[in-house]
């Protein structure tokens, strides 16, 4: 039969014999300072055993130290994209320190074991022997809960061996008396607090909608009316959208234009337009931010590429590397080159935001295979040690590409160590730039950023105000929604600032006719603003991009406006939700309708405000095949419409528009848009409104042809 822990106290024998004789003998495993060895630990720490019992004449001057395990950490606190790295020293009497026994350490948090990434409970520990002692790095777990926690050494030791009465324990016992001697295995147990801590979500304004453009400057484009004119053309594809900020891709590593060296790593024609493309955007009211593709490349295996550490391929077969176009996460030139963008950008007057894209590892990263297995507690096979590099990196290429599924843990511990080196360049990039204006990053959104290496908490934690997570580049709706529950799952209230888009591209939309790829990309982002967060919904959208809705290749049989239409009624619907707008607008149309034939739609307004909304303004959009009838037409605009005087506090009010679908188009499965744009005049229309925003609400629907 086993024996319990004794339980060692400072009370000399014979109060513990008064007081609990009936338990002593079922208390001998010496579950050792459950009370008193935080107290003994700290001091032991400090030497001030030693020096008291040696001021006092009471310690054998050979001994050393008073408790065999010494346990440190780094610092008190850490944020969630940490691994907290920790020591344990294992000394004899005399202070030697000693390979055998070797502790068990796991990390409690209210009390209970916590299993981290991986499924590990207790920590792997690495015998350092240049030290002295043992090292453990702790992956602070997914969406750890914030909160104390903290680690615990257990030990078994030889009792005998130790004194464990402190002085005034011995004084109170008396000479007469001896000490208590426990029966039994005896242990002891080290316990070093830390908090885990959690960066308070940033304020920010709901009803942000970003058009973003991701290609390079050029001098002449196309607006959405069709007419050319120079680049401020682009610009009234923003106010088509009703987008309240443009975010432009300004640093790219793109060689196509000549070399580039690691002093001048970005091409130099999407650096030199910001300046004037903030400059504009502010003139007309729009905010302007511009982003870095972090660690992608262009174009592929070019030789005038700055000459940067790339990523590593690994063939599974035969161990071959291949260098691929993605920089490698592990060289520190591009995150001097990432922070020196951002501080140009911090010092640009109108420049409002900086985000990141492409900020995560590409397929492969191997080369950081050595790094990864000596930083996380993996199960690693025997003889690890002697193995050949290119061995080691082809053993996790293939638990990575190949045996992810049937060995989930270690390509779970694969997945948060790269995520927290992201997490900890974006910090570095901060840090080192100096930026205080707000920023954000592109999200990829399967398995909330987790199936390649991000995280939107650490992300957070490192100091990033807003997260992009794109909607776009998914097989079906199926696997859509099932990105969409993941993150609702996965997010706690309250926890980040979310900024969800969808693409321009009909291909990513599965090419869909019913419902049509417009009416998809709407979908998708109204759906993901209200069900990723358990918040009220998502602080904002975006719509990606101008360059995809101004030329024909991406949008399918659907015309650029169609597009531009579907995200401008998603930007409404998500401003809907936040109240930012003095008008609900709702629109009432059949599903189906004759083609050639006359009907009727009903655009239904009501003032959600406290004051008289005034010129209002209902104007049908331009959309292939649909044509308005016996309304004034907008010479700017080209829109017709009808206007509405004022619309009282708490009324409501119903506008019939009659419109005709023209021809029958099989190309579009005769599926065909009714989009209305409601304006009204400016004002001050109270709390919550927001005035700098656009004033319009786009509403649409697609009607069957038949």
């Amino acid at each position: 039969m086993s024996h319990q822990p004794t339980r060692i106290s400072t009370r000399s024998p014979a109060i513990q014999r008064r007081r609990a004789q009936a338990q002593r003998r079922s208390m001998c495993c010496c579950l050792l300072m459950v009370i008193v060895s935080l107290i003994i630990v700290i001091l032991a720490f400090r030497g001030a055993i030693g020096r008291l019992f040696r001021s006092r004449g009471e310690q054998p001057a050979a001994a050393a130290v008073a408790f065999p395990l010494q346990l440190e950490t780094t610092r008190s606190w850490y944020y969630r994209y940490r691994l907290v790295p920790f020591s344990i020293r294992v000394v004899d009497a005399q202070g030697k320190p000693q390979t055998r026994p070797k502790p068990e350490v796991v990390v409690k948090h209210g009390g209970e074991v916590v299993t981290t990434v991986g499924n590990v409970k207790e920590v792997q520990l690495r015998y350092d022997h240049a030290q002295g002692l043992w090292r453990a790095r702790w992956p602070i777990p997914w969406n750890a809960q914030p909160g104390e926690y903290k680690f615990e050494a257990r030990m078994e030791i030889d009792p005998a061996r130790w004194n464990w009465e402190t002085p005034e324990a011995r004084k109170r016992r008396g000479k007469e008396e001896k000490p208590a001697e426990p029966e039994g295995p005896a242990f002891c147990i080290a316990s070093r607090p830390f908090k885990v801590n959690a960066r308070k979500r940033p304020k920010l304004e709901p009803g942000l909608c970003a058009v973003t453009w991701e290609f390079d400057f050029r001098e002449r484009f196309s607006g959405p009316d069709g007419s050319t004119g120079d680049w401020r053309k682009l610009f009234d594809w923003v106010e088509y959208v009703g987008g309240d900020a443009l975010w432009f891709r300004g640093a790219v590593t793109d060689a196509s234009g000549g070399k580039l060296t690691i002093e001048h790593p970005f091409k130099a024609v999407n650096l030199e337009a910001i300046p004037l493309l903030a400059a504009e955007a502010h003139r007309r009211g729009i905010k302007f931010g511009t982003w870095a593709a972090a660690y992608a490349t262009y174009p592929r295996r070019s030789s005038q590429k700055p000459p940067y550490e790339y990523a590593l391929d690994i063939s599974r077969s035969t161990g071959a590397g291949t260098r691929k176009d993605f920089i490698s996460l592990l060289d520190d030139r591009r995150v001097e080159a990432l922070a020196d963008f951002f501080r140009q950008m911090q010092e640009q007057p109108n420049v409002d935001m900086v985000g990141l894209d492409y900020m995560r590892s590409d397929r492969g990263g191997y080369e950081m295979v050595k790094r990864f297995t000596e930083e996380m507690p993996l199960e690693l096979p025997e003889g690890w040690q002697n193995w050949s590099l290119n061995r080691k990196q082809r053993y996790v290429a293939i638990k990575v590409e190949e045996e992810w599924q049937s060995a989930p843990y270690f390509y779970d511990q694969w997945n948060w160590w790269r995520a927290h080196l992201d997490a900890d360049i974006v910090r570095r990039i901060i840090e080192k730039s100096g930026i205080n204006k707000p920023t954000w990053v592109f999200m990829l959104s399967w398995w909330h950023g987790r199936q390649h290496g991000q995280d939107p908490l650490m992300f957070a934690d490192a100091g990033i105000t807003m997260l992009a997570p794109m909607l776009y580049q998914v097989p079906n709706r199926a696997h859509f929604d099932k990105m969409v529950k993941d993150w609702h799952e996965y997010l706690r209230k309250d926890q980040v600032n979310l900024i969800v888009g969808d693409q321009v591209d009909d291909h990513w939309h599965q090419e869909t006719r019913n419902p049509p790829a417009p009416a998809e990309l709407y979908d998708r982002i109204v759906t993901a603003h209200l069900h990723y967060t358990k918040d009220k919904g998502t602080v904002g959208a975006f719509w990606h991009d101008i360059n995809r809705a101004a030329a024909p290749y991406n949008r399918g049989p659907y015309s650029g406006r169609e597009w531009a239409l579907a995200g401008a009624a998603a930007f409404s619907r998500v401003r809907d939700t936040w109240r930012v707008y003095p008008l609900r607008v709702t629109l009432d149309a059949p599903d189906r309708q004759m083609v050639a034939s006359t009907f009727t739609v009903r655009v239904n307004i009501e003032n959600i405000v406290n004051k008289e909304v005034r010129g209002i303004r209902v104007a049908v959009c331009d959309t292939p095949w649909v044509v308005p009838l016996n309304l004034k037409e907008d010479a700017a605009s080209g829109e017709p419409y009808t206007l509405v005087r004022g619309i009282g506090r708490g009324q409501k009010l119903e506008v019939p528009l009659q419109v005709r679908i023209s021809q029958a188009d099989s190309a579009r499965a005769n599926r065909f848009m009714i989009a209305v744009r409601v304006t009204w005049k400016q004002g001050d229309y109270g709390e919550g409104v927001r005035p700098e925003l656009p004033r319009q609400i786009v509403v649409m629907k697609y009607i069957v042809g038949t």
